[in-house]
């Protein structure tokens, strides 16, 4: 072993230098989404380079593309970052109680789309998608493109509310709807009305933060709906 590696190994060297690069690399990562969102919001998913971004974020181009090949990967995560949950939120509550779990994630979803830029960014996905299919392919269509991953967590808890016998999901004749429809409703009624008003009115101001009616009212319509022995 020579001096060098011997005094690495002693004094910690390069468990220093792999935290260290981690540390940039975190860093670079960092700066290339938030540089990506606010060039894609500014100026458009089409008319935005991979050089503007990397300018954009102080890094190379070489770095840029080695983590990001393509425009398309990097919209990607950028889409991903901002419809990713806080650690606290990513795992469902426990079934047994549907109003404390529906709840819980009706307020955690309306958290989740009145963050800053959520709106601008679907706004983008709506005013470039028609010249730009590829970008069905990341972030999907329609509903898909305000609830990113949230809806499969939904839809998992719904599953094992009706496996414990405390949801029913029937249709109005009576046939068994499938929970990602259930699914769908739910989330519906809480983003129709905090976030498709700001894709479709200028003017729209958002309800306070604090303001749970919406979340309210939406779990209420479930649990009369959906609730054995309602």
């Amino acid at each position: 072993m020579s001096v060098a590696d011997r005094d690495r190994t002693e004094t910690g060297g390069d468990t220093c230098q792999a935290g260290y690069h981690a540390q940039i690399k975190a860093e670079n990562r960092a700066r290339i989404i938030r540089a990506a969102r606010d060039l894609f919001l500014a100026r458009g998913y089409d008319k935005t380079s991979l050089a503007q971004i990397a300018r954009e974020a102080r890094v190379s181009t070489g770095t840029l593309f080695k983590r990001y090949p393509s425009k398309a990967a990097l919209f990607a995560a950028v889409t991903s970052e901002q419809w990713q949950l806080d650690v606290q939120y990513a795992a469902p509550p426990p079934p047994g109680d549907p109003r404390y779990g529906l709840d819980h994630i009706g307020r955690d979803y309306a958290c989740l789309i009145g963050r800053p830029g959520t709106a601008a960014l679907c706004r983008l996905i709506i005013t470039e998608l028609p010249q730009m299919p590829e970008l069905a392919d990341i972030v999907g269509t329609g509903f898909a493109i305000d609830r990113g991953p949230f809806f499969d967590r939904l839809r998992d808890y719904l599953d094992t509310e009706a496996q414990a016998g405390t949801l029913d999901f029937r249709s109005a004749d009576g046939q068994t709807q499938q929970t990602s429809a259930v699914a769908e409703q739910f989330l519906g009624m809480i983003c129709g009305q905090l976030l498709w008003p700001q894709l479709v009115r200028t003017d729209f101001v958002p309800p306070d933060p604090t303001d749970t009616t919406i979340v309210d009212e939406a779990v209420a319509l479930m649990l009369t709906r959906y609730r054995t022995g309602s």
